[in-house]
């Protein structure tokens, strides 16, 4: 059984699910999928930069969409992940869009990446831990 949580946004109230090993497979799938722009190289314009960096926005606001349509489909099983993705990309505001990311993130118990502790090895060198 996957845990569920009620989790309320903006006066409504949703069903949020942790996701299943097959909607996490799924879900890297769909990442792998979006197209990935080209590096930033020290010769590129202002705008070329700009087009990159608001192509890796663009991606990753399409992965988080679809993380979160994930978790929801559990309980919306009526809609496919693209309808929930659109859904949750045109009916969410910005701030509450993060706030049911961070909720989905803590259903799904992904783990954090928030600083790593160095060790000394035995030849001396430091390590990350």
């Amino acid at each position: 059984m996957l845990k569920q949580i009620k989790f309320e946004v903006s006066g409504q109230t949703l069903q949020l699910s942790a996701l299943s090993a097959l909607d996490y497979l799924e879900y890297i799938e769909y990442m792998n999928s979006l197209e990935k722009p080209e590096p930033i190289k020290t010769e590129d314009t202002e705008k070329e930069i700009n087009a990159k960096l608001n192509q890796m926005t663009r991606n990753n606001l399409l992965a988080h969409a679809r993380l979160i349509a994930f978790s929801l489909s559990h309980s919306q099983t009526d809609k496919t992940i693209e309808e929930l993705q659109k859904e949750v990309l045109t009916t969410l505001t910005n701030s509450d869009f993060y706030l049911v990311l961070e909720a989905v993130q803590n259903v799904c118990n992904f783990p954090k990446s928030e600083g790593r502790e160095e060790t000394e090895s035995t030849d001396g060198e430091i390590k990350n831990a």
